[in-house]
């Protein structure tokens, strides 16, 4: 078989032609290799300088905290020198102060005991002062003899204002305020209306006043109570018993059911003595007359 000449040339030079391909392939390669090597080694030359600078930032960072830190503690220790300093030039003064404080304490509680001891000698004195007055009122006006049994004359009245024999405005008013204690009410009742016939201008006036009013709310007087609680509002001055009398006649104005003018009492009580004992009681009596709103929490 004859084979064209053309063809057998190109066999013959396949392999050379083969090799030239795959060498020129090769260094395609290679270039491509080089050209990655140098984008690597850019990339890496990039990183080292980006975390060089970064390096460097930090440490910057670092050294100004650290400065910071510095100026920050030196400040403390000279603000608390100096606070330690001032304290050591307060404490001498504070503690004479304080001793002069407890000295001058020390003083007024002195003058107020000796204040309450001079007002107790002074109300020993108006009951002595009282006392004397009846006797000598005794002494003028000696207690007259018996009838004659013939029947002529008469028996002379007692002299207004002026106590049986050997009768004191203390014993008086113990008496009467003992059975107020013991709630014998009818002979407490005669024993604060002798002792106020006598005595009522003592410093005992308002007291037994106040508790003949205590004697006739407990038993139901209503009527003679808010007398008696209202003449301790009226006919003497400003005492020790005026808040309770104003609370307990706006009770026994309540008990007699004078429900408006109780109302007003009240308010009025509570407007004068915001800390009086028996405030609490006058707001619920106002809400039990309707004249006050029950607050209720939450």
């Amino acid at each position: 078989m004859n084979v064209p000449r053309f063809i057998l040339l190109s066999i013959a030079l396949s392999p050379a032609i083969l090799l030239g391909q795959k060498k020129e392939d090769l260094a395609s390669i290679q270039r491509d290799v080089a050209s990655m090597d140098d984008h690597v080694k850019q990339l890496q030359k990039s990183f080292d300088e980006k975390y060089t600078a970064l390096t460097t930032l930090l440490q910057q960072s670092i050294d100004a905290n650290a400065k910071t830190a510095a100026a920050v503690a030196a400040l403390q220790h000279n603000m608390e020198q100096k606070l330690a300093e001032q304290q050591s030039k307060l404490v001498a003064p504070v503690a004479t102060l304080n001793t002069k404080v407890d000295e001058m304490s020390t003083d007024f509680n002195a003058v107020a005991a000796n204040v309450k001891e001079l007002v107790r000698h002074m109300n020993d004195l108006d009951a002595k002062i009282t006392d004397l007055s009846s006797a000598v009122r005794t002494i003028n006006n000696p207690v007259p003899a018996p009838p004659q049994p013939n029947g002529a004359g008469g028996t002379a009245a007692q002299v207004p204002d002026s106590p049986p024999p050997g009768m004191t405005a203390e014993m008086s008013y113990n008496n009467a305020y003992r059975d107020y204690m013991t709630k014998k009410d009818d002979q407490a009742v005669d024993e604060f209306l002798q002792f106020l016939k006598y005595f009522s201008k003592t410093e005992k006036g308002p007291d037994a006043t106040f508790f003949l009013g205590q004697i006739y709310y407990r038993g139901q007087d209503y009527g003679d109570a808010i007398k008696a609680f209202d003449d301790v509002l009226e006919k003497f001055p400003p005492n020790p018993k005026t808040a309770d009398a104003q609370y307990m006649k706006a009770c026994a104005l309540m008990g007699n059911h004078q429900n408006t003018d109780a109302g007003k009492e009240f308010k009025e009580f509570l407007e004068k003595y915001p800390n009086n004992s028996h405030v609490r009681e006058a707001h619920q009596h106002l809400r039990t007359l309707g004249l006050e709103r029950v607050t209720r929490k939450g």
